[in-house]
């Protein structure tokens, strides 16, 4: 039951995730939101790990694994932090759900994974599609945004290629133990990355601090356990295949809670991506279906 209730737990706390990063940076530099977030979850980690008699190594293997990690916890976060300052939480969802076509392709090179068939190349070019339809209405439409949409889209690629190196280590580290050790390894990289770009706090709202502890708590320390977790068992595209229910979960609660604009054209790009996921995942099957039919 660990299992199914891990992958729940990405779902829940991947959709909530990106309201959270915009509510977190209210008042404050987009930098100093992640930082405070990854310091919280990182101490957290390690009452954890103390408390329960984890050990967590720190040998070249594991440090390997750490600094994989990183390529999505830090690169990957930090700029969905800065491009979210300009891009509604709803659009970032919808980025997200990308991730499984993303993983998959790297994983078809990185994971000897089998050639794509016809039906995944027409899944990709739907995918594909269904993100200029979100790029020309919604970004070229916002001024100022387009900067915000390329890194959150570059965050998405950097989440993408760490899962699919890390699947390809292999079993190196415990799921709590790899948490807290690229969680520690972060810390550090928030804050140079704090000391180039600033600190700026110029008030802080309830919510500020409230999102900021949430993602602490759940978007951080609880969201990438259950996430190595569940990477630990599963395929790094099905891991990713939760995007395509958290772009809906996300739209709502940023239209019901941040007061965002659902636009046409921002549903229509996110049924294309989630009709993409669909071919992906069960276009050869249902090609091999209409097939057996046609021949009886």
């Amino acid at each position: 039951m660990l299992l199914p209730a891990a992958y729940l737990a990405v779902i829940f706390v991947w959709s909530t995730t990106p309201l959270g990063v915009k509510w977190s940076s209210y008042g404050m530099s987009p930098v100093a939101g992640a930082f405070a977030r990854i310091l919280l979850a990182t101490l957290m980690g390690w009452a954890l790990v103390r408390l329960v008699g984890i050990a967590v190594p720190w040998h070249r293997k594991a440090l390997k694994v750490y600094g994989i990690s990183n390529i999505g916890i830090f690169l990957g976060l930090l700029c969905t932090y800065v491009g979210a300052q300009t891009v509604p939480s709803g659009l970032i969802s919808i980025l997200y759900g990308l991730s499984p076509v993303i993983s998959a392709f790297f994983a078809r090179y990185w994971l000897n994974e089998p050639p794509f068939t016809l039906s995944k190349w027409f899944a990709m070019v739907v995918g594909v599609s269904g993100l200029l339809v979100v790029f020309r209405h919604e970004v070229l439409a916002m001024q100022g945004s387009l900067t915000g949409f390329l890194l959150v889209l570059f965050s998405v690629f950097c989440f993408c290629f760490s899962a699919v190196m890390i699947k390809r280590e292999g079993h190196v580290v415990e799921p709590v133990a790899q948490t807290v050790g690229a969680l520690t390894l972060a810390t550090p990289l928030y804050g140079i990355a704090a000391a180039f770009m600033g600190l700026q706090i110029e008030s802080i709202e309830p919510r500020t601090v409230g999102a900021i502890l949430y993602l602490a708590v759940f978007g951080s320390f609880v969201g990438f356990f259950c996430y190595f977790y569940v990477l630990k068992h599963l395929q790094a595209s099905t891991v990713a295949l939760t995007t395509m229910i958290t772009p809906v979960l996300a739209l709502t609660l940023g239209s019901v809670l941040n007061g965002e604009t659902i636009t046409p054209s921002l549903l229509t790009g996110a049924a294309m991506i989630g009709c993409a996921l669909l071919l992906y995942y069960w276009g050869d099957t249902l090609l091999a279906r209409l097939n057996l039919q046609r021949a009886t």
